[in-house]
């Protein structure tokens, strides 16, 4: 254990970090948590994850186990942000204390001076650097922080294993370590390294430790090395969505795997410089091996892992301070590279640059760069030097905690964190689409109905999906102006490429309602629930289409449909209860609204109002 300042001084990282994020805890709902999270049915029942296809799914490298955790939030709180924003920063915090003993105890193998003060100050920067926001702010990519957590306390108890031997105890880390690595794996794909990672370490103790200790670490490596391999064996190629695997049509493994090395350069840059942030990178795909950009980043990263090579080996037989520091500056790149390589190698990615991806990998970075420095510093035997180095973590740290709890505050707001990405990438789509949405859930329709137009015009060369995802959105805000005319056409254009696209038609039968031409708002809703894999929101179109016409008993029984599909939906139980009232079955509207669950503080006040006409139990 370490001595009471080293603690006192991690407590105090661990108050500034929870104090840096405290603004995000209220923050919404942003990007994929509509999908993953505010919208996600299977994570609105807990017993969804109580039976023996939640290991099946493990094994195939599903992200089950996130999934578990965000349905455990929505146990306790429903969809309220906060309750999912807290459970991030927890993680978060967790890891901090988890990168803290792992530090020491990468220090110590190595042999490497500074102890408890290094380990400080890389968990410090690791703690509050601004790359991290984009793990913690944003709900979904709790896998990555959760993945993170179980990477880091399988390693420890791995090493406290080999530590004990063969005993009891020795098995019970052993044990204890591979149950966290698979959970891992539950969480995110990324711990499929670990076994890599763990043999890495093998030559950190120097002369003495660099034929033998290899050796005797492929034994207790091999069961985590074969999970790992059979779980990304079924993982990869059952990627076959828009966002990830080798079906991607515009992303073909040897042009990703070309983009990444432009893009772990700018990992790289952002690591020392964090400036231009943004959660919808616009990157450039490369053209080919001649790119500049290309061959400039490949010769760059040629140059870095020669080097890390080249101390590497001059410090392999050392068995002095210098020697453990190149050592152990050697193992933090190639810890960097190791935790990027599921995502940064040749198996495609829709998006090429996503932050939450540097959120591990980041540690190699802080940790060799600490090392290198402090190894440099002594060399130059100044005095007041341990003053000075105190002065500066503090300082770093300071700027970096003013950086983050910045960026933090856009986390906040779909409106000012669409508006970055689109100040950062004007000539995408999709940045354009987000700061639309923003506009129209703020109330703000023709900013939204602009953002919209200018997605579309430059979407001009995405697949069709992404243009009619856009045409659908600039439908309905169209519909919310009374532009029927407008929004009909919009949505035509997007049939025509796509006739059964159930979103479409269902926005279709919306503005035919809105003109009263009730027949063809019929026939378009009822398309839209034929052709919807999940036709919730199809039905209530629907029914909404079957009250105008009269048909009470039809809209009844769409309703229903609709929240037995979706139960925790307010719309369809709102919609429903009014239906049951327009027959005079009050009774049956009100146990409706009674039987509705978790509602956040929105839904509470228009389920009050609600049942303002229900008679007391």
């Amino acid at each position: 254990m370490p001595k009471p300042w080293p603690i006192a001084a991690l407590a105090g990282w661990l108050l500034l970090t929870g104090l840096v994020y405290a603004p995000g805890l209220r923050g919404e709902f942003q990007f994929d948590d509509l999908r993953s999270v505010q919208f996600n049915q299977s994570i609105r029942r807990l017993d969804n994850f109580s039976h023996l296809q939640l290991l099946v799914d493990m094994v195939r490298g599903r992200r089950v186990l996130t999934d578990l955790t965000f349905a455990i939030d929505y146990g306790i709180a429903g969809n309220d942000p906060f309750a999912f924003h807290a459970t991030n920063l927890g993680i978060h915090l967790a890891i901090v204390l988890l990168v803290f003993f792992f530090t020491r105890r990468m220090l110590t193998l190595s042999g490497a001076s500074g102890g408890d003060f290094l380990a400080l100050a890389v968990t410090a920067v690791f703690a509050l650097h601004p790359l991290q926001t984009q793990a913690v702010a944003y709900v979904s990519q709790r896998a990555e922080s959760l993945a993170s957590a179980f990477y880091l306390g399988s390693l420890l108890w791995l090493l406290a294993a080999e530590r004990r031997g063969r005993c009891l105890a020795g098995f019970g880390y052993y044990a204890a370590s591979f149950v966290l690595f698979a959970l891992g794996l539950g969480a995110k794909i990324i711990v499929a390294t670990l076994p890599v990672a763990y043999l890495l370490m093998g030559p950190l103790p120097g002369p003495h430790g660099l034929l033998a200790r290899p050796l005797r670490r492929l034994a207790p490596a091999a069961p985590f090395l074969a999970y790992a391999l059979s779980t990304t064996a079924l993982t990869v190629p059952n990627l076959k969505g828009e966002d990830a695997g080798f079906f991607i049509p515009f992303m073909p493994p040897g042009r990703y795997f070309l983009t990444q090395w432009h893009v772990l350069v700018t990992y790289l840059r952002l690591l020392f410089w964090p400036a231009g942030q943004n959660v919808d990178w616009d990157f450039p795909v490369a053209r080919g091996l001649a790119d500049p950009a290309v061959l400039g980043s490949g010769l760059l990263l040629v140059v870095l892992l020669a080097g890390a090579g080249i101390l590497f080996f001059r410090c392999r037989s050392r068995a002095d301070r210098a020697g453990a520091a190149g050592r152990a500056a050697g193992f933090g790149v190639a810890w960097f590279f190791l935790v990027l390589a599921p995502t940064s190698s040749v198996v495609p990615l829709a998006d090429v640059v996503m932050e939450h991806r540097l959120y591990l990998a980041s540690w190699g970075v802080f940790f060799a760069v600490t090392v290198l420095a402090t190894g440099f510093a002594a060399r130059l035997h100044l005095q007041g030097l341990s003053r000075f180095g105190v002065a500066a973590v503090v300082g770093l740290c300071a700027v970096l905690a003013t950086a983050t709890y910045l960026r933090v505050g856009l986390w906040r707001s779909k409106l000012l964190l669409w508006s970055d990405a689109v100040a950062k990438s004007p000539h995408k789509a999709r940045a354009h689409l987000g700061l639309g949405n923003a506009y129209r859930l703020a109330g703000q329709l023709q900013p939204a109905i602009d953002e919209y137009a200018n997605a579309l015009n430059l979407a001009g060369n995405d697949p069709a999906w992404v243009r009619n995802s856009i045409r659908e959105k600039l439908a309905a805000a169209l519909l919310w102006q009374a532009s029927s005319e407008d929004a009909i056409a919009t949505l035509q254009a997007g049939l025509a490429e796509d006739p059964n696209h159930s979103a479409l038609l269902g926005t279709l039968a919306m503005a035919y309602l809105q003109r009263h031409e009730l027949a063809q708002a019929e026939v378009a809703a009822e398309q839209s629930v034929r052709t919807s894999p999940r036709p919730a929101s199809s039905l209530l179109v629907l029914g909404m289409v079957r009250m105008q016409r009269g048909d009470q008993a039809g809209a009844t029984d769409a309703f229903a449909r609709a929240v037995k599909l979706e139960p925790d939906e307010l719309q369809g139980s709102l919609l429903l209860a009014g239906a049951y009232r327009a027959q005079g079955r009050t009774r049956e509207a009100c146990d409706v609204l009674r039987s509705f669950r978790k509602p956040n503080l929105e839904q509470h006040e228009q389920l009050q109002q609600a049942l303002a006409g229900c008679p007391p139990r």
